[in-house]
């Protein structure tokens, strides 16, 4: 597989160690309880991660998993790691790069900790004593708070099932927590750092690992305190741009290249950050998702802002979480849309979630979901791409891009033979001006042809 290097940063893509400018499609792989890490084996609809789960993810086309590391699982002890954690996390990242999938280190994260019904940090993290009164956890959500055991985990857990996860965001406890983060409350933020330098150290020399996502859906921090954060922007440049810069300056101790990914908030409408990660624009990736709400309008709405947001902060961008499950006409509607948009835009993405694919009674993926994953789609071009699109109703695939005759590596295509049965046709214009070869059962490598001495105009069409 070919390192992922750097980002072209007049043209916002992503590049590998040859030149060539790459695409992802891919889907996401999180454990949000203990053991923290999906089982090897096996098991459909609860979401496994083992060799037939990558084998599917290949036949399916797919070329990156966004992989949880959960830190609540890598440091239960403050100060001391599990190792057994971090080597299974090691060992499904090779499985994925046996299969050429790309992993995405994620630390994930919803409503931040287990004494708030979600997950995230580690349990010594949060302190039962923060927030006292009425105003506990999850207050102004409810009235009454919690009742909880002596460690402050809410007891029974059953009261977690009365909330609205997503509002638990707006209650004290959960901003006071993540601005203690932010303020390094403790040292909190270094911790949080710490666990970023750990892993690094780990993946320095892993060729498939295709960036760090500093941290899932970070909340704005502590409104109570101040309001202000509330304002779409406000709080990427109050409070994430100094956390991010913490954990990327000790990434960058013992991992130079990898590519850094980092979030802003998740319902920005433009970002607000004053810079990337440690203001290098073309070592970072700035991941964003989409949801409806919190995003207002459609998918390609938001794909302008972001676009807006790579050019003022020179770095490409990629959809790293969007609908990618069943449900009634309009949703399943709304997933097309995104993938027409997405091509028209040429954004990478990755679904949420790869569980969500197959129904755990018979085992079988959903079909719906299934062909919206095998998509044709360009992985590697070798030079710049002008405009690509897949029409799954006609099954025609279309590619445009100026070549680059110092590259050396093909232009890579994804064709999985569940969208192509029947084998498909390739035509190319110039004619000539590409050799065709096919490295493994979905892919379609295209190479320029010597005669090509200078830029090229190049077109290509499959069906």
């Amino acid at each position: 597989m070919a390192r992922i290097k750097h980002v072209n940063q007049d043209a916002h893509q992503i590049i590998d160690e040859y030149g060539r400018t790459r695409f992802f499609h891919g889907t996401n792989v999180v454990m949000k309880e203990a053991p923290w890490y999906r089982p090897f084996d096996w098991t459909p609809g609860v979401s496994s991660f083992g060799e037939r789960d990558v084998q599917n993810m290949h036949d399916l086309g797919l070329n990156i998993v966004r992989l949880g590391h959960s830190w609540a699982g890598a440091e239960p002890v403050r100060g001391e790691y599990n190792q057994t954690f971090l080597d299974i996390m090691k060992k499904q990242t090779k499985l994925a790069e046996e299969h050429g999938i790309y992993v995405l280190v994620d630390v994930h994260q919803d409503v931040l900790a287990r004494q708030f019904c979600g997950h995230g940090v580690p349990d010594w993290f949060v302190k039962k004593d923060w927030i006292t009164g009425f105003r506990r956890f999850p207050f102004p959500q409810k009235l009454k708070p919690f009742t909880t055991d002596a460690d402050g985990f809410p007891s029974p857990q059953s009261q977690c099932n009365t909330i609205d996860w997503s509002l638990s965001y707006l209650s004290v406890a959960v901003g006071n927590a993540f601005g203690r983060l932010y303020n390094n409350f403790d040292g909190l933020g270094d911790a949080f750092a710490a666990y970023w330098k750990k892993l690094a150290s780990g993946y320095v020399d892993t060729t498939n690992i295709v960036g760090y996502n500093l941290l899932n859906e970070p909340w704005v921090g502590d409104t109570y305190a101040d309001p202000a954060l509330l304002v779409p922007g406000v709080a990427d440049r109050k409070n994430l741009e100094g956390l991010w810069n913490r954990a990327s300056k000790q990434i960058r101790t013992v991992d130079n290249d990898t590519l850094i990914w980092f979030e802003g908030a998740t319902f920005d409408v433009l970002s607000g950050f004053n810079n990337v990660p440690l203001g290098d624009g073309s070592k970072t990736v700035h991941s964003f998702h989409y949801y409806n709400p919190p995003q207002l309008g459609p998918l390609k709405d938001t794909l302008y802002n972001r676009q807006k947001d790579n050019v003022r902060l020179k770095t490409a961008g990629v959809l790293t979480e969007l609908t990618f499950w069943m449900g009634d006409d309009k949703q399943m509607a709304g997933i097309a849309e995104a993938m027409a948009a997405t091509d028209a835009n040429m954004v990478s993405w990755i679904g949420w979630a790869y569980e969500n694919l197959y129904n755990g009674t018979s085992g079988e993926p959903y079909s719906e979901l299934q062909k919206h994953y095998s998509r044709a789609y360009p992985a590697a071009i070798a030079g710049t791409p002008t405009s690509f699109g897949f029409d799954a109703t006609s099954g025609i695939f279309k590619l445009n891009f100026t070549s680059n005759p110092n590259i050396g590596a093909p232009t890579e295509i994804i064709l999985p033979t569940s969208t192509f049965p029947n084998g498909y046709k390739v035509q190319v214009l110039p004619s000539g001006s590409l050799l065709q070869y096919s490295p493994d059962d979905r892919t379609l490598a295209l190479f320029t042809t010597r005669a090509l001495k200078e830029e090229t105009q190049i077109s290509v069409e499959i069906s």
